[in-house]
């Protein structure tokens, strides 16, 4: 995988990547002015302003999505090859749902959210943004009403050829992975997201769903 360079002469440029960078889990270094750049082993991010410097090899920060999680979904687009450009969500749903996202295995990152509404907006934001070769989607089923309705409203907003779970969740509150979660939610939502469950369809959530 290609080394991330932080190239600019811009001071303010400079202090906005590295800030930016920071809040990711991507490690990354600078170049020296004048360092010579080998595009198939490095992947330079500069400014808009100077990335003609790169011949349009390198990337700009102000193309890059604000959110560190989603950013981070863009760069590693850029350093994987299509095939390991898979995209992987778990949500742990209740009265606060967690989300765990993962990309070719990497953690992106765990965020809480108060409503289904919430969530999969979050996810469909997610999938919009960051480029990928596969989708997987597993949401836990211990709170069955929420469950199907976070898989049906997710069901009409990705791809067909998404992959959607619902999964058991039995033991997913205590575990090791998630570390990065700083709530339970956001860990049994990683553990969820590795798990494999039933292939959620409209048809089976119709006939599950509360008459």
């Amino acid at each position: 995988m290609r080394i991330i360079k932080v190239a600019t002469d811009d001071g303010n440029a400079y202090y906005d990547i590295v800030s930016r960078l920071k809040r990711t889990h991507l490690q990354f270094s600078s170049l020296s002015p004048g360092q010579v750049v080998d595009p198939a082993k490095e992947l330079v991010i500069t400014s808009r302003m100077e990335n003609p410097t790169f011949g349009g090899s390198a990337v700009a920060i102000e193309d890059l999505d604000e959110d560190p999680v989603i950013m981070e979904g863009q760069l590693l687009s850029r350093l994987l090859d299509e095939p390991r450009r898979r995209l992987l969500i778990g949500i742990d749903p209740g009265a606060r749902i967690g989300i765990a996202m993962f990309y070719d295995g990497r953690e992106l990152g765990a965020l809480n959210s108060n409503s289904v509404e919430e969530s999969v907006e979050s996810v469909v934001r997610l999938v919009r943004e960051v480029p990928h070769s596969s989708l997987s989607v597993k949401i836990g089923g211990g709170e069955p009403k929420t469950s199907l309705r976070l898989a049906s409203s997710l069901r009409e907003r990705l791809a067909p050829s998404a992959s959607l779970e619902i999964v058991d969740e039995s033991g997913t509150s205590t575990g090791k992975r998630g570390a990065i979660g700083a709530t339970r939610d956001q860990r049994a939502a990683a553990r969820i997201a590795f798990r494999n469950g039933t292939q959620f369809s409209d048809a089976l959530g119709s006939r599950r769903s509360p008459g």
